[in-house]
């Protein structure tokens, strides 16, 4: 079995073997136990809860996880939304697309996806609200007031040739970042429908009978005078907050050695299965060092997206069951130029003073592309007219948005080490760029513009312009700039069955009673990541794997009937 350090890294422990479920004394029992109430537990539990079984959702705190924590964008298409948006989108349009980013699912599996997306999101949308009122620039999350856009690469030339670009990026209303917002809608859903909340106790083990079924898990309950004080450590975590990645480490070990001290241990008994959806495990230092040493070694200035629930809990549960994880290199790294808009029309810069990757590409395709240059270094060059046109509209972004994308902005700019050279070669030399090269490249870019060559990297033209003379600037845009925000999160995880999100075993069975869903399972963007993705996946995750433990309990009581 591949070393992944799950076990060693995180307190969960080997499972609790018993001849069967009836030989246990639980303190609690339902149809459906859902461990992690996150954006996927929320949509397994109120899936189950809507089919009429009893179900338990656990959580290590007091839920929310990082769906709370997100942009509450959710990604779907032909949409009632979009349509009162004026846009004709369709199934096949937006499977051909995905498909051309490359997901890690079968075909059908990504069909199947795309032609539920619409009756996904209107399950969701009774609990969540959403406007048509559309953004059509380049960002990614919309400026306030408008809560439909362009979300991924959809507009960049090499997609729109496959499949028609249309606005799929669904952002709940409200202020600032709406994942809060999303949950919230959930999580009320999700009560109201009957299911029952155990909070702020971790789930140490499963119960796995000599049948080899998950039968329930045994948690860590804090006592409830101890509730109060451990939310607050939960709450000291904010992802959001730059260059806190030293301080964060130092509260997760208080956390974990809190919980150690607390609690009374409690089984509960899962008649119809366990759904594993914890998220995944960015806030583990020793993993994200193990499987990704280029970001494990940047982790104080990164900022690492998640909550400290995000620790790799939930896959370990699941290998300790003999399921198998999968693609854990795979991580989400995002780096963002705009807004403000103006800076697309720079030049991304290695140290060898070439372009390599277009900078009008999703944030997370350009952050991926700059962790894998030399040193993971790079540099936005701008010229005078470019560089003080970003600089004015980060400063005029709007009040709403002002936090989020002009203050950043500023940031890197007057904290990140941008430099200043009356010639290229100069600005080279300050940077530690190719000086010979870097003028290569400049001159070869503004050349093909003259010539209407279109741009060898796919840049779209309403983005270019020639790069002038004068003085030039160069827009620090390197990982370990901690100015220069850097969002990372993981994406591999748990392999389930893509019809039914059982977990599987190395030789491809399934763990009879366990499901995974949501970033702790392999799913439809564990290889690559756009905004809204994420959401649009945990549904469909969450409810596939509560549909198919319900089917597989009534199954099991109907032959017994």
């Amino acid at each position: 079995m591949t070393d992944t350090g799950l076990m060693e890294t995180t307190d969960i422990e080997p499972a609790l073997h018993v001849a069967t479920a009836n030989d246990v004394v639980w303190h609690e029992e339902a149809d459906l136990v859902v461990v992690g109430f996150g954006g996927a537990g929320a949509s397994a539990a109120l899936e189950g809860a809507e089919q009429g079984a009893s179900v338990i959702v656990i959580d290590r705190f007091d839920g929310g996880g990082a769906t709370a924590y997100s942009g509450g964008v959710y990604y779907a298409c032909e949409t009632d939304i979009q349509k009162e948006a004026g846009y004709q989108d369709s199934a096949e349009e937006m499977r051909k697309y995905l498909d051309a980013e490359e997901t890690p699912v079968a075909g059908e599996t990504l069909k199947r996806f795309c032609d539920n997306s619409a009756e996904n999101f209107a399950w969701v949308s009774r609990f969540v609200p959403y406007s048509s009122a559309t953004y059509t620039g380049k960002a990614t999350y919309p400026p306030e007031g408008k809560f439909l856009f362009y979300c991924g690469n959809e507009k960049v030339e090499k997609f729109a040739a496959v499949a028609k670009p249309a606005p799929r990026g669904h952002r709940a209303v409200g202020s600032g970042y709406t994942g809060h917002v999303f949950y919230a809608g959930l999580r009320k859903a999700v009560l109201d429908a009957g299911a029952k909340l155990i909070a702020n106790a971790p789930v140490r083990r499963l119960v796995i009978d000599e049948a080899g079924t998950v039968v329930g898990v045994e948690v860590h309950q804090m006592a409830a005078d101890k509730v109060e004080e451990h939310q607050k450590l939960y709450k000291a975590v904010n992802p959001h907050m730059p260059m806190t990645g030293k301080k964060y480490e130092k509260t997760i070990a208080e956390i974990r050695a809190f919980e150690k001290r607390h609690g009374t241990r409690k089984l509960i008994r899962a008649r119809g299965g366990v759904v594993l959806s914890t998220g995944g495990f960015v806030y583990n230092l020793e993993l994200l060092k193990k499987h990704r040493p280029d970001l494990g070694s940047h982790y104080a200035e990164i900022m690492r997206l998640g909550s400290p629930g995000c620790d790799g809990s939930g896959m370990a549960l699941g290998e300790s069951a003999g399921g198998y994880v999968d693609l854990m290199k795979s991580t989400f790294v995002g780096k963002t130029i705009s807004p403000p808009e103006a800076y697309l029309h720079g030049l991304l810069i290695n140290k060898d003073g070439k372009r390599f990757i277009n900078e009008g590409a999703y944030i997370g395709v350009v952050g991926q592309a700059i962790v894998q240059q030399r040193e993971s270094k790079a540099w936005l060059i701008c010229d005078a007219k470019t560089f003080w046109g970003g600089l004015w509209a980060a400063l005029t972004i709007g009040r709403g948005m002002f936090y989020f994308w002009g203050m950043p902005a500023l940031l890197n700019v007057f904290m990140g080490g941008t430099r200043r050279g009356g010639t290229l070669k100069t600005l080279a030399r300050k940077c530690g760029i190719d000086g010979a090269a870097l003028e290569k490249t400049v001159r070869d870019y503004n050349d093909r513009l003259m010539s209407n060559v279109p741009d060898d990297l796919g840049k779209l033209a309403e983005y270019s312009a020639p790069i002038g003379k004068g003085s030039y600037y160069a827009i620090n845009m390197s990982t370990d700039n901690k100015y220069g925000i850097t969002p990372v999160f993981t994406l591999g995880g748990l392999r389930v069955n893509e019809e039914t999100g059982g977990v599987l075993r190395a030789d491809g069975a399934t763990v009879r009673g366990l499901y995974s869903a949501g970033r702790t399972a392999v799913g439809m963007c564990s290889a690559g990541y756009m905004s809204g993705m994420s959401l649009a996946d945990l549904v469909f995750s969450g409810r596939r794997a509560a549909s198919n433990a319900i089917a597989t309990l009534n199954q099991r009581a109907g032959k017994a009937a």
